[in-house]
């Protein structure tokens, strides 16, 4: 597969992070919004490699990955209830190399897998390596060489194995987070927010655009809420899924 990496002038952390990594040969900076990147809107059939800043208002310094897409509407950009392509093996192996560098760095950001969120949608691989959360966060010099570090590993990176689904849990999904560090690897993440706008649309378009394949749902059980699980395990049943009620 064909790999790029992004990176936004419009973000301190986004350009910080190209920096530590230095000279890569395939390499744009965008001057859009890391979360609209219009000029790559027509890419296709490449792994976008976006170096991002992640926000919170509660200023946890963290690393983090996940893949763009919305279950519901588009405040962050993208389309609504529109998804990109979900690399998972892409995703389980660079959350796995952020939580290697914060032990043998002594780092005390915190190494987490987001949900599915915000924008763009495209119809191509998209994987958002983030150095978060706020001002100082964005200047971490020791984070943004992390974040450099994992980008390095995935461009290098042909790897193997399989992906799951899932749904529920919060945004910053502690439960996914520990399962991909004990070796799994997710694609599209539908947090329990999500879920009222979970279509079977929307669902079909997790499963279609999660790469590889998965085969397997896994549901964040006391995390989704009782009224939904039936209808997510219909919905699953009706593609063939694997369901695993996790807890």
């Amino acid at each position: 597969m064909k790999k790029l990496v992004v990176g936004s002038s419009a973000h301190k952390a986004s350009i910080n992070i190209l920096n530590a990594l230095g000279d890569v040969e395939k390499t744009l900076v965008c001057e859009s919004s890391i979360v609209d990147l219009f000029e790559l809107k027509d890419v296709k059939n490449t792994l976008l490699i976006v170096a991002s800043p992640h926000s919170s208002s509660a200023g946890v310094m963290s690393l983090s990955v996940h893949t763009p897409g919305n279950f519901g509407d588009n405040e962050f950009g993208g389309n609504p209830k529109s998804l990109s392509i979900a690399p998972g093996l892409y995703l389980g192996n660079g959350l796995r190399k952020f939580q290697e560098i914060k032990e043998r760095e002594k780092l005390t950001h915190e190494v987490t897998l987001e949900v599915t969120h915000h924008g763009p949608s495209f119809n191509t691989p998209m994987i958002y390596v983030e150095l978060g959360s706020d001002e100082k966060g964005w200047e971490s010099k020791d984070g943004a060489k992390a974040a450099a570090e994992v980008i390095e590993f995935l461009l290098d990176l042909e790897p193997s194995g399989d992906t799951a689904i899932g749904v529920g849990g919060p945004h910053y999904a502690p439960n996914f987070t520990k399962w991909t560090l004990g070796g799994r690897n997710f694609g599209h993440i539908c947090p329990k927010y999500g879920v009222e706008d979970l279509t079977e649309k929307t669902f079909e378009e997790m499963i279609l655009k999660t790469i590889p394949k998965p085969e397997v749902l896994v549901i964040d059980w006391k995390g989704t809420p009782s009224s939904y699980r039936k209808n997510i395990e219909k919905m699953a049943n009706s593609f063939g899924l694997t369901i695993e009620r996790a807890r």
